[in-house]
C-alpha cells in the first residue's frame, strides 16, 4: 500500500487528474511576456458550380478560418466595404491592386474558390508582391478528407509567406477518459488533428491507459508505432503499440511498475519512472525500433526518501528533464546523461523551476531551446516556459483553472495542453505569439496527456 500511495504521488507530480474548479468558458486567457501583432489577412472564399450545399461549403471555410487564425502568424481581418471593393467585379484569377491592399493596412491575400468539387487557392504576399497558386485539389464530401486537404494547403500557405513549417496537417495522441457501464473507470488513447477533428481510438483492450508517446519516425516517413502505459496486467507497465491496428506489446520484463516513458529523436533510448528498487527512480533503456530493448535498464538518478516523475529528452539525447522532490516540493532537474557504469552520486543537476512551488510535467521543444511544463500559482496550475537562452522562465497561461500536460507542437510555438474541471478535462490549443488560447476537444469524455507528433525532417 505504500508503495502504491508514492506512485500515485509520481502521477501527481506528472499531471493531477481532478480538480473541483469549474470551466465553462471556450477560451483561455493567455499571460505572455509580450505579445506578438499577427500579420492581418483578407480572406476571399466563394463558391461557382462547387457541387456542395451551402451548409458543407460553410464547413470548408470554418476550416481555413481556424488555420488562418491560429497558426501563430496571421489572423483574418474583418471584411469592410472599403476592403471588398478591392475585388468588386475581378476574375478569381486577378488579386487586385496591392497598393490598395497596403493603403487598409493588409499583408496577406487569400483567394479561395470551390469550384466542380475542386478546390482551387490564390494568395499572394503585398510587401513582397509574390503571388502563388494551388489549383486542382479534388474535394470529395467528406468532411474529414476535405479537412486534411484544406490543412495542406494552409501548411503550404505559412511555408510560402513565412519560410516555416506549418503544423495543420500536425497529429496528437491523448487520453479518454470514460465511466463504463458498472461505474469503472475506463481510459484509452486516441488521435486527433491538431485542431482536435478527426479523432479516432487507437489502442483496444490495452486496459486502463495513460501518457502516450509517438515513437519518432525515420526521415521524411509519419511516425506508425506509440508508447504508453498500461494497468492491464494490475502493475504498471510500458506498451509499445501500432497506430495502424492497436496491437501493443510490453517494451521489457523489467518487474515493478513502470510509469511516464520518454525517447529520444534518435529513437535509441527510453526513460522511464520504476519502483524496481523500492523507489520511483529514474532509469534509462537502450532501445532499437526494429528490435526492441537492447540492454538492462541503468538507474540514472536515485535518492532515498526522493521521488522522481516525467523524464524528458533533450533533442540531442546528450540532456533529460525530470521532476524530483529531493529538495521539498517537486521542482524541475536538467542532468546530463551520464555514461554506463556512472554511480548515481556523481551526477550533478541543474534546477530550472525557481519561481514557484509544486511544479511538474516538463517536455522540452524540439529545437532544444525551450521547456514547458506546470506550476502551482494561486492555488491552480499554470503553463510555464523556461527559455535557455535567456536562462528564465516565464508564465504563459493565467486564470482560475488547472492547466497540466503541456506537450510541444513540432515548430516550437504551439502547446496543447489539457486543463481539468468539474465537467472533466478538455484539451487546448495556444500558440507563444497571441494571448489565448482555444479550446479543440470534442465530445463529452475526460482528455488528458496530450503528445504531439514530432517532425521527422
Amino acid at each position: 500500500m505504500k508503495m502504491f500511495n508514492v506512485l500515485m504521488m509520481v502521477l501527481m507530480m506528472a499531471a493531477p487528474l481532478y480538480s473541483a474548479v469549474n470551466e465553462d468558458q471556450e477560451q483561455i486567457v493567455v499571460c505572455l511576456e509580450s505579445e506578438k501583432n499577427m500579420a492581418p489577412v483578407y480572406l476571399s472564399f466563394s463558391a461557382e458550380n462547387s457541387g456542395f450545399d451551402a451548409s458543407y461549403l460553410q464547413k470548408l471555410k470554418s476550416v481555413f478560418e481556424f488555420d488562418l487564425n491560429h497558426n501563430g502568424m496571421t489572423e483574418i481581418v474583418k471584411a469592410t466595404n472599403k476592403t471588398d471593393a478591392i475585388l468588386k467585379g475581378l476574375s478569381f484569377e486577378d488579386l487586385g491592386r496591392l497598393s490598395d491592399w497596403k493603403n487598409q493596412g493588409i499583408d496577406y491575400v487569400i483567394k479561395v474558390r470551390i469550384k466542380d468539387k475542386k478546390l482551387e487557392v490564390r494568395f499572394v504576399s503585398v510587401a513582397a508582391n509574390s503571388a502563388k497558386t494551388i489549383d486542382g485539389i479534388d474535394l470529395v464530401g467528406n468532411i474529414n478528407t476535405d479537412r486534411r486537404k484544406i490543412h495542406l494547403v494552409s501548411d503550404k500557405i505559412i511555408q510560402v509567406f513565412f519560410n516555416q513549417n506549418g503544423i495543420a496537417l500536425s497529429k496528437f495522441l491523448y487520453v479518454a477518459k470514460e465511466k463504463s457501464v458498472d461505474g469503472k473507470d475506463l481510459s484509452s488513447i486516441w488521435e486527433a488533428d491538431y485542431d482536435g477533428h478527426n479523432a479516432r481510438r487507437v489502442t483496444k483492450d490495452a486496459g486502463y491507459c495513460i501518457t502516450p508517446i509517438y515513437i519518432p519516425a525515420k526521415k521524411d516517413c509519419t511516425p506508425g508505432n506509440f508508447m504508453f502505459v498500461s494497468y492491464l496486467t494490475g502493475q504498471s507497465k510500458i506498451y509499445i503499440a501500432s497506430l495502424k491496428d492497436g496491437k501493443a506489446m510490453r517494451l521489457n520484463d523489467f518487474k515493478g511498475n513502470q510509469l511516464m516513458p520518454a525517447i529520444t529523436q534518435n529513437r535509441d533510448q527510453v526513460a522511464f519512472i520504476s519502483d524496481y528498487t523500492g523507489n520511483p527512480d529514474l532509469f534509462l533503456q537502450s532501445f532499437n525500433p526494429e528490435t526492441g530493448t537492447t540492454e538492462k535498464p541503468q538507474q540514472i538518478f536515485a535518492l532515498k526518501h526522493a521521488t522522481q516523475g516525467s523524464p524528458t529528452f533533450s533533442p540531442d539525447g546528450k540532456k533529460i528533464a525530470f521532476v524530483s522532490n529531493k529538495d521539498g516540493s517537486p521542482k524541475i532537474y536538467v542532468m546530463n546523461i551520464p555514461a554506463k557504469g556512472a554511480t548515481t552520486k556523481a551526477i550533478k543537476t541543474e534546477l530550472i523551476s525557481k519561481q514557484n512551488r509544486e511544479n511538474s510535467a516538463p517536455v522540452w521543444s524540439s529545437d532544444g531551446l525551450k521547456l514547458a511544463y506546470c506550476s502551482m500559482v494561486k492555488g491552480f496550475r499554470q503553463i510555464f516556459v523556461y527559455d535557455f537562452e535567456k536562462r528564465q522562465e516565464f508564465q504563459v497561461t493565467d486564470g482560475a483553472i488547472n492547466k497540466e500536460n503541456p506537450t510541444f507542437a513540432p515548430n516550437n510555438l504551439h502547446i496543447i495542453y489539457n486543463s481539468t474541471g468539474s465537467n472533466g478535462g478538455q484539451l487546448y490549443l495556444m500558440n507563444l505569439n497571441q494571448s489565448k488560447s482555444v479550446k479543440i476537444s470534442q465530445g463529452n469524455s475526460e482528455k488528458h496527456f496530450p503528445s504531439f507528433e514530432p517532425f521527422s525532417g
